[in-house]
Order: C-alpha cells, then sequence, then structure tokens
C-alpha cells in the first residue's frame, strides 16, 4: 500500500530506537513535515506553532492539518504524559510505537549524548511498568536489534503502511 495522500503520525517508543531517524527518512523521502516535539521549536517546519502545541493540542493538530498534508510528530513522550498521547489520537493522530532491544538502546543513548543516562532508565522502567506498547493497540516497529543494528526505514516504512 502507498501512503496516504493525508497521514498524521505520532512516532513515539522506547528512547534512542529510531524515531527521529524515521521522521527525517519521511521527511526526505516522501515530504512529511516533521515536528520532533521534544527539540527546540526553531527547526519544526513552523515553529510558530509551538504555543499552540503547549496550550492546545486540538489546536495544534488543526493548524498542522491546515498546513500540511502529511505530518510526522516525534516525541518518545514520559508515561505521565500518556494524557496528551490520547489528546492527539483523539484527532485523528495515529500511533507508531518504536520498540527494541533496551540494553542496545540504552547504549546509543549514551553514545548520542545529551541528557545523563538516568533520564533514559527512568522512562524505560516507566514504559515497562506500564506493559507498553500492548495497552496502546498501536502499530509496533522493532527498530533496534541487540546487535546494535537499526531496521532499515524503508522495511519501517511497509511495517507502517502496509
Amino acid at each position: 500500500m502507498a501512503i496516504p495522500e493525508e497521514s498524521l503520525i505520532l512516532l513515539t517508543g522506547v528512547p534512542a530506537a529510531g524515531k527521529s531517524t524515521f521522521g527525517r527518512y519521511l521527511a526526505r523521502a516522501h515530504g512529511f513535515a516533521h515536528y520532533d516535539l521534544e527539540c527546540h521549536s526553531r527547526g519544526w517546519p513552523h515553529p510558530e506553532l509551538k504555543a499552540t502545541w503547549e496550550t492546545s493540542r486540538q489546536a495544534f493538530v488543526a493548524q498542522l492539518k491546515e498546513r500540511h498534508k502529511r505530518v510526522a510528530l516525534d516525541w518518545g513522550f514520559p508515561i505521565h504524559c500518556l494524557p496528551i498521547g490520547d489528546e492527539l489520537r483523539a484527532q485523528g493522530v495515529r500511533l507508531i510505537w518504536f520498540d527494541g532491544d533496551r540494553n542496545r538502546a540504552r547504549s546509543v543513548f549514551q553514545e548520542r549524548g545529551g541528557l545523563a543516562v538516568t533520564a533514559f532508565d527512568v522512562q524505560v522502567a516507566a514504559i515497562d511498568a506500564a506493559g507498553y506498547p500492548t495497552p496502546l493497540k498501536c502499530v509496533v516497529v522493532q527498530a533496534l536489534s541487540a546487535n546494535g543494528a537499526f531496521t532499515d526505514s524503508r522495511t519501517i516504512e511497509q511495517r507502517v503502511f502496509p
């Protein structure tokens, strides 16, 4: 199946499992607007939407739909932010969970730097305690193997858009 002409997805899951890499791939290969919700908004296609994101997910999604046909939101949201994820899904955003070998993801997280590895440990412990991704009832992508290999973006694309 081809990627739908209109598509709004949220890439989320285990830290360092390849969400941002896949979001950038969709932008390059398929014209998606990529919004990395964890990074400074100056890299967003429309940085002026940051204030809307922070105040109203409904208005944020509406404005995204006005500006773009294809959008990839990228956010490894903390478990306590699940209500925000639910708000996005209620607005028609499709959730895609990126999973992978936890030990390898931890190594990748450490290698890229920026945050203390304890941030990874806390988030993954919360993910595991919540039993995610099963209760989310979403597409799950096994994106990172124990040997450190990331799943090819075309393979992920076929999983996300069967």
